[in-house]
C-alpha cells in the first residue's frame, strides 16, 4: 500500500496538479463557460426555457386533454392582454395594429418597424412567450404527424420500428429542447477538456522514469518488475481522482443553469430527439457520465501503453495526438453526446465501447509480458 502511495504522488506532483489546472481553466474560458453563463441563450429560447417550466409546474410530465385546454386558455388570454394594448396604443392603433393576429401577419412591405418596435414595449415579454405558447400547443396537436414525418427520412427497419412503437403509446415530442441541448453541448465540451487532462497526467508515467533510467534501480528492489503493475493501478487510481474531482467542479457550475426541474422528464418527450431507450433526463444524465469514466479509462490505458512504448517525450506527444483528434471528432460525439440516439445504430455504441474496453486490457497485458522480459541494460 505504502508503494501504491509513492506512485500515486509522483503521478499527482504539484506541478502537474498547476498544470491541469491551467489547461482546464484555458479549455474553460474558451468552450465551456459559454453554456454556462448564457443559458437560456437569448430569445425564443428564454421564452421555451420559461414556458416549460410553468407547464410542468402546471401540469406535470403527462400532457393531457385538461393541460391542452389549459394552454389554449393561458395563449388566448395573452392575445387579449395584447390586443388591449394595441388599441390602447394610438401609433399601432392609428396604423390598423390592433389586434395580435394583425401584428404577426404583417407582410414585408407593411409597417414591419412597428412590428419590432412593439417588442421593446411593456408588453413585449408576452409576444415573446405567446411565440412559445403557440408553439406547445401546436406540437401537441401535431404528436402524430410529427413523428410521421421523421419515418420520412432514409431510415432501417429498427429505427421505423422503434417510432412506431412512441406511435402506438402515444409518447408524443412536447417540450422544447433547451435544457437538453445545453446539456449535450456543454458535456461534449467537458468530455474533451477531462480526456485531455487525463492524457496529459497519465503520459509521463512510465517514459519519466526510463529516461531517467530510475527503472533500473527500481527493479533491483524486493517489489522488482512487480512495481510496473503497481504503476498501472496508481495510474487508474489517478485517473479516477482526477475525472471525479473536475466532474464534481463542472457539474457544480452546471446546477446554476437551474434544470433540475426537467430532470424527471423522459427524452422522448423533447422534440427532436428520438432514442431507442426511454430514460429521464438525470438518467441520460448518469450515462454520460459513466461513459466519460469509462473512456477516461480507456484513456489512460492507451497513454500509458504509449509510455511504455516510445523512446522520447516528442514521440509521446506525436504518436498522441491524433487519439486526442479522434477523441475530440468522433467518439465524444457518438459514445457520449449521442450514446442512445436512434440516428447511430443500435448496435454500435455497446460494441464500440466494448471493442475500446477489450483493446486496453490487450494493452495492458502485452505491456506487463513486454515488461517481464525486458532488457534494462539496453
Amino acid at each position: 500500500m505504502q508503494i501504491l502511495w509513492n506512485e500515486l504522488k509522483k503521478i499527482l506532483t504539484w506541478k502537474m496538479l498547476l498544470l491541469i489546472v491551467a489547461v482546464n481553466a484555458v479549455m474553460y474560458f474558451l468552450f465551456i463557460e459559454f453554456y454556462i453563463t448564457h443559458f437560456p441563450n437569448g430569445r425564443p429560447e428564454l421564452d421555451y426555457y420559461n414556458v416549460s417550466v410553468e407547464v410542468l409546474d402546471r401540469y406535470g410530465i403527462d400532457i393531457d386533454e385538461a393541460a391542452y385546454e389549459g394552454m389554449k386558455k393561458t395563449y388566448a388570454s395573452g392575445i387579449k392582454k395584447v390586443d388591449a394594448f394595441l388599441q390602447a396604443t394610438p401609433k399601432y392603433a392609428e396604423k390598423g395594429l390592433t389586434t395580435y393576429e394583425k401584428v404577426m401577419n404583417i407582410e414585408d412591405d407593411g409597417p414591419l418597424d412597428l412590428r419590432w418596435e412593439l417588442y421593446d414595449e411593456t408588453i413585449g415579454d408576452t409576444l415573446w412567450e405567446l411565440q412559445a405558447w403557440k408553439s406547445f400547443i401546436e406540437v401537441y396537436e401535431s404528436g402524430e404527424e410529427i413523428l410521421d414525418g421523421w419515418i420520412d427520412y432514409e431510415m432501417s427497419n429498427a429505427q421505423e420500428n422503434r417510432i412506431n412503437e412512441l406511435k402506438e403509446t402515444k409518447q408524443w415530442m412536447v417540450f422544447p429542447d433547451v435544457a437538453l441541448e445545453n446539456y449535450k453541448m456543454l458535456i461534449k465540451e467537458i468530455a474533451v477538456t477531462v480526456f485531455l487532462s487525463i492524457v496529459i497526467l497519465i503520459s509521463p508515467i512510465f517514459i519519466k522514469d526510463r529516461l531517467g533510467r530510475i527503472d533500473a534501480l527500481q527493479y533491483t528492489a524486493k517489489t522488482g518488475r512487480n512495481l510496473f503493475k503497481v504503476k498501472i493501478i496508481a495510474g487508474f487510481l489517478a485517473t479516477f481522482l482526477v475525472v471525479s474531482g473536475l466532474l464534481t467542479i463542472y457539474f457544480s457550475l452546471y446546477a446554476t443553469n437551474h434544470t433540475a426541474m426537467f430532470f424527471d422528464l423522459p427524452i422522448h418527450k423533447l422534440v427532436g430527439h428520438l432514442s431507442w431507450y426511454d430514460p429521464t433526463f438525470f438518467q441520460f444524465i448518469l450515462l454520460t457520465v459513466f461513459g466519460i469514466y469509462l473512456l477516461a479509462f480507456i484513456s489512460a490505458a492507451i497513454a500509458m501503453t504509449t509510455s511504455s512504448i516510445v523512446p522520447n517525450m516528442i514521440s509521446l506527444i506525436g504518436v498522441q495526438i491524433p487519439y486526442v483528434f479522434l477523441l475530440n471528432g468522433v467518439i465524444v460525439n457518438y459514445l457520449v453526446t449521442r450514446v442512445i440516439s436512434i440516428y447511430v445504430a443500435k448496435w454500435l455504441v455497446p460494441t464500440a465501447y466494448g471493442m475500446l474496453l477489450v483493446a486496453s486490457v490487450v494493452f495492458i497485458v502485452l505491456m506487463w509480458k513486454r515488461e517481464k522480459t525486458r532488457d534494462l541494460l539496453l
